[in-house]
């Protein structure tokens, strides 16, 4: 990284755009965004960070917010609508090339296995990873697991029980966004690793009962673990999320239940991306999180 590389966020003002945002801010980076309202970017401004108004559908506001910018933090919205992702993968990639950008992060947001599956959400996400391919940008994706933040959904842990659509006996490498975040600030500042897939997995990997027991300890009441059938989570997040996501979202679920063998862990990890991380364990994110 230079002292003259300045940043462009996709999403920085939501949760995983955010904390990526906030780490380079902090580090004293130059950050920019692009937002839909004036009201956030006037509240972004005030955490150092400069917003345009606009979004992944305006063509015009993404090449003015490109303007200057070396490298790009790509954060797609939840979104199930091929026509849309398509649509706004593409815009983003222009926008890059005609600003040339000396580097692109793609957050999938999921981990996306060789074989190709029956997700919808995952494939998706193939088809961005291959849009950048082709598009002769240096990039470097980067592929968290699971995010711890998805218990704070509300009715995820109530009345002692933790409900997830997950197994209750197979480990996973779950991780919150803040550590995600260090996954993408390495990719950020070590432009050398363009044309990399990294897997972003937490410190521990932990099965459903494993999680409960965790939640219980910290929390010092007794959770048990559910794991939540996939039609009942899909009709649960319907309300907040919509029908096309909360059917996405559900066959990812399926998937994971499926195939937790071969989510990345971070044992895994190469040693040079250890020694540039700071994770958190479980227990440690449960208190941070939930402890008042």
């Amino acid at each position: 990284m230079t002292q003259n590389d300045r940043f462009l966020v996709y999403g920085a003002s939501g949760s995983q755009g955010g904390a990526v945002a906030q780490l380079l801010v902090q580090h004293g980076c130059e950050v920019r965004t692009i937002t839909r309202n004036e009201a956030t970017a006037k509240t972004l401004k005030e955490q150092n960070i400069e917003a345009f108004i606009g979004d992944l559908s305006d063509v015009e506001q993404l090449h003015t917010a490109h303007e200057g910018v070396s490298k790009v933090f790509l954060n797609l919205p939840v979104e199930f609508n091929s026509d849309k992702i398509r649509q706004y993968t593409k815009n983003a990639i222009d926008a890059a090339i005609q600003a040339n950008v000396k580097l692109i992060v793609v957050n999938t947001g999921t981990y996306v296995p060789d074989p190709i599956t029956h997700s919808k959400g995952i494939e998706l996400k193939r088809e961005v990873i291959h849009e950048l391919q082709q598009s002769g940008l240096p990039y470097i994706i980067v592929e968290p697991i699971v995010y711890l933040e998805n218990f704070l959904i509300p009715g995820i842990l109530n009345n002692g029980v933790l409900a997830y659509p997950i197994p209750a006996d197979k480990p996973i490498s779950w991780i919150s966004l803040n550590d995600a975040a260090q996954f993408h600030y390495y990719a950020l500042t070590h432009s050398e690793l363009a044309g990399s897939i990294i897997p972003a997995p937490g410190l521990e990997a932990l099965t459903g009962t494993q999680l409960a027991e965790q939640f219980s300890a910290v929390l010092g009441e007794k959770i048990s673990f559910m794991s939540l059938p996939f039609d009942h989570f899909e009709t649960a997040i319907q309300p907040l999320s919509g029908s096309e996501t909360a059917a996405g979202l559900k066959g990812l679920y399926q998937w994971i239940d499926g195939h937790t063998d071969l989510l990345p862990r971070y044992e895994e990890l190469d040693d040079n991306i250890k020694a540039n991380l700071k994770l958190t364990k479980i227990s440690d994110w449960i208190h941070q999180t939930m402890i008042k």
